[in-house]
Parts: C-alpha cells; structure tokens; sequence
C-alpha cells in the first residue's frame, strides 16, 4: 500500500486550522459543515463529500376488507383461524420467553415480530400478523349469539395481491377455515 503525504503550504494549513476551530467552537449543523468542506475542497484541502441519494419513497398501502356471519361459536372459530393462519397469542410468547434456554428471549421476540394478539374468550378477538414483508392480515371476532362476525382486512403493498383472484380466495378461505371446511 502506497502512502501519499500531503504537503500544504503555510497559508493553506493555518486556513484549515482555523476553519477547523471555528467548526467545534461555533456548534455548526450538517449544513454548516457540508458548506465548511465544500469551502475546503474549493481550495484544494478535502475531498468533497457526496450528498446521500434520495430513498425511494415506500409504496403506499392497499387494503381489502371483508365480513363473515358463520354459525360456530366465537371461541371454535377464533381456535380454528389461529391455528390454521399461525397467529401467536400472548401467553404463547411469554411462554417461550420464560423456556429457560439461553436463546428464549430471542425466540420470544421473533414469534412477536408483527403479530398482533387480542383476546376476550367468549366476546371478540383480534388478531394479525404479516406475512413476507408487504402483506399483512387482521381478523376481528366478535360474538353475535350462537354465531361470530369475522372482520377482515387484508393490507399489500403488492398491486398483484389485491386483486380479485388473489383476494378472494383468501376471502373464501377464511370463511372455509371457521366454519371447518378447508384442509390445510
């Protein structure tokens, strides 16, 4: 590896010296210090710094929203759309939590990432949880006597799925899952 020194004249070092104390001691922004090295790189004495692209702006959301009437009672049909959906309930988290291994915690947190779990057994129930990174699915439960109201909603930041083909089937499928009717 070749070192390069870099020889400034008298002039150019006592420039830079005191632009350099008047940065610290005047408590300069980011603005203030990018105009410093551009003023240092017109002399010759920084190499400019390029400015950070512009990050392209995350797709906004779409959402489709769905409701169910089906006759089996709020609690089998929250058990039935938990298990075949893999939401995760709190006490499943704290139970990994409290496993005893070394890694619990990590665990814990990992099944919590993006989930969403809400319970009143025999009232409502609410639950989410994403899926890849841009689709997420809500399903709210709520008793209506010997039947339960499912509420859904299923967000992208895909186009392709929330079109009708896609969503619809998952639509149905919810409705298949709590009534019992849909293999896995």
């Amino acid at each position: 590896m070749k070192l390069h020194q870099i020889h400034l004249g008298r002039k150019s070092w006592v420039l830079s010296l005191s632009l350099l104390i008047s940065v610290f001691l005047s408590g300069c922004s980011n603005s203030d210090i990018q105009n410093v090295q551009q003023q240092l790189s017109q002399f010759g004495l920084a190499k400019p710094v390029d400015k950070p692209a512009d990050k392209e702006t995350p797709k906004a959301w779409g959402e489709v929203n769905f409701t169910h009437l089906v006759p089996v009672d709020i609690d089998t049909a929250a058990a039935r759309l938990k298990r075949y959906y893999n939401f995760t309930s709190d006490s499943e988290i704290v139970a990994a939590r409290n496993g005893g291994k070394g890694n619990a915690g990590w665990v814990a947190s990992a099944m919590a990432e993006g989930t969403e779990w809400d319970a009143q057994p025999g009232a409502h129930y609410r639950m989410s949880r994403n899926w890849a990174v841009k689709d997420r699915l809500i399903l709210e439960l709520t008793r209506s006597g010997n039947h339960t109201i499912i509420s859904g909603i299923y967000r992208s930041q895909d186009e392709k799925h929330l079109e009708v083909n896609w969503t619809k089937n998952l639509i149905n499928q919810v409705q298949l899952v709590a009534l019992n009717n849909q293999e896995k």
